[in-house]
C-alpha cells in the first residue's frame, strides 16, 4: 500500500508575528496552511514568566492606529491593555528632570526647553497631523531636522522622541517618511501596553492556523509540485511558501537563488534591562535627551506584576557592549527611582534585535524596502519588519506577514489550476 504525501497550500517558515499572521491569513482564506517555528512561537513577540513577573522580549509597545492592529482586528483579535500614562513621563538630560513636552500645558511648563524653543516644537506638534510624510521619503531624519532650522535644545527633544518611536539610534540613516509616520501615530491614537504581556497576540494568531513548533527548516528546494522544505523532521512539500526568517541574512539564506534587495543596512539592535519590582517606583518614564537611553513601566498600566508591583523595562538605543550598556542601563533605572540592586527578578538582553533592517532614506525609506514578492521565485513569499510599504516594528511585521499569506495562497491556487 502506497501513502501520498500530504502537499500544504503554504508552508511558512518562521512563528514570529509576521509567520503567524501569514499563516492565518492563509487558513482565514480557506487554504491548508503549516507554520513552521524552530523554537517556539512568538519570535521577539515572547514572553518570559518568572515569580508572577511577566516580561516582554524588551520594552513593546502596540500602536493603536497602526495596520498591525487592523490585520490583529481582521481576524477577531482585539488586544487588551491600557495606555501610559504621558503626563506623568520626565525627559532627563545632565541627570536632571524635566517635564515631558506632551501637551500645550507640559510643553509651556516644562524647563527642558527655552522659550523660542517652546515655541518651535509646539508649532512643530500642532503642525504634525498635517505632514504628508510620504512626501518626507528618501530625507535622512537628521536632514529633515537640519531644514526645519531648529534650536539645539528642540532638534535634541526632537531626536529623542524619535528614538522612542522608531528604536532608531541612526537618525542619518532613518527615513525621516517613516519617522514621521510613526510619530502621527503615537500623537494620533497612541500605544498601549497589553495586559499579560504580547503573548495574547502570540496565543491569538496561533490558535487561527496550524503551528509546529521545534522543527528547524533547513532548505527551500522548487520541484515540481511547488517547493520542497526540508526540515529536521523529514521534507514536506508546498505549492508555495512563506518566509518569515526574522532578518533579511536569515531569508538569503533559505532562498534557492540570492535576492535583489540590496544593502539593507544593519539590524536595529538595543540593549535591555527588565526588572520585576515589589512597589510602583516614582518616576518611572524617564526619556533621555542627552543619551539614547529610555525607561518605562510597562506595569502598570498593564497587568504584568503581582499585586502592588511593576515592570520595568530599560532600554538603550543601539547595543554596543554588554558591560557599557549594563552600567548605563543601571545609572538610567536610578535616575527613574529604581533601584536595580532591589529588583525582585531581572533579566539583562545585552543585544537584542528589535528590527531586521530599518527604513532607509537612501533607499526611499518605506517604499524602498523589499516587497512580499521580491524573492525571486513565485512560489516563495517573504515578511518580516523589515518587509513592505508599511508601518515599523510589529505594524510592519504584521501588515508584511498579512499581505505575503495573500501573495503565497495566490501563488498556490494559479499552480493548482495550471495543473
Amino acid at each position: 500500500m502506497t501513502t501520498t504525501r500530504v502537499i500544504w497550500d503554504v508552508v511558512v517558515v518562521g512563528g514570529g508575528l509576521a509567520g503567524l499572521a501569514a499563516g492565518v491569513e492563509v487558513t482565514a482564506a480557506g487554504g491548508r496552511a503549516l507554520v513552521i517555528e524552530g523554537h517556539q512561537p512568538g519570535g521577539r513577540a515572547r514572553v518570559t514568566e518568572r515569580d508572577g513577573f511577566i516580561f516582554n522580549h524588551g520594552g513593546h509597545a502596540l500602536y493603536m492606529g497602526g495596520p498591525g492592529l487592523g490585520v490583529l482586528r481582521r481576524h477577531g483579535i482585539e488586544p487588551e491593555g491600557a495606555k501610559p500614562p504621558l503626563r506623568r513621563y520626565k525627559m532627563s538630560r545632565e541627570g536632571r528632570h524635566h517635564r515631558f513636552p506632551c501637551g500645550p500645558d507640559t510643553l509651556l511648563r516644562t524647563t527642558i526647553l527655552g522659550a523660542r524653543a517652546k515655541v518651535q516644537v509646539g508649532r512643530l506638534l500642532a503642525g504634525l497631523p498635517r505632514v504628508d510624510a510620504a512626501r518626507l521619503a528618501g530625507t535622512s531624519v537628521s536632514a529633515w531636522l537640519g531644514d526645519l532650522g531648529l534650536r539645539p535644545d528642540a532638534e535634541a527633544v526632537v531626536r529623542a522622541v524619535v528614538r522612542q518611536g522608531t528604536y532608531s539610534s541612526d537618525q542619518d540613516d532613518l527615513d525621516a517618511g517613516a519617522a514621521v509616520n510613526q510619530l502621527q501615530l503615537a500623537v494620533s491614537d497612541g500605544v498601549s501596553y497589553l495586559h499579560g504581556g504580547w503573548a495574547q497576540l502570540v496565543e491569538g494568531l496561533a490558535c487561527r492556523t496550524q503551528v509546529r513548533a521545534g522543527c528547524k527548516v533547513r532548505s527551500l528546494t522548487p520541484v515540481a509540485a511547488g517547493i520542497e522544505v526540508t526540515t529536521d523532521a523529514g521534507p514536506l512539500t508546498a505549492r508555495a511558501v512563506v518566509v518569515a526568517a526574522g532578518t533579511p541574512e536569515a531569508a538569503r539564506s533559505l532562498l534557492p537563488d540570492p535576492p535583489d534587495w540590496g544593502d539593507l543596512g544593519p539590524p536595529v539592535t538595543a540593549a535591555c534591562l527588565d526588572l520585576g519590582l515589589d512597589r510602583i517606583p516614582s518616576p518611572g518614564w524617564v526619556l533621555g535627551v542627552d543619551e539614547p537611553l529610555y525607561a518605562t513601566l510597562q506595569s502598570p498600566p498593564a497587568h504584568m506584576a503581582p499585586p502592588g508591583g511593576a515592570v520595568a523595562a530599560l532600554i538603550r538605543y543601539g547595543a554596543r557592549n554588554a558591560t557599557a550598556d549594563r552600567a548605563d542601563l543601571e545609572a538610567h533605572a536610578r535616575l527613574a527611582g529604581i533601584d536595580p540592586e532591589a529588583a525582585a527578578v531581572s533579566r539583562f538582553l545585552a543585544r537584542m534585535v528589535v528590527a531586521g533592517a530599518q527604513p532607509r532614506a537612501r533607499l526611499g525609506g518605506l517604499a524602498g524596502r523589499p516587497a512580499v514578492t521580491t524573492t525571486g521565485h513565485r512560489a516563495i513569499a517573504v515578511c518580516g519588519d523589515w518587509v513592505g510599504p508599511e508601518g515599523m516594528l510589529a505594524d510592519a511585521a504584521l501588515a508584511s506577514g498579512a499581505a505575503a499569506g495573500r501573495a503565497a495562497l495566490d501563488a498556490a491556487r494559479s499552480a493548482t489550476l495550471a495543473a
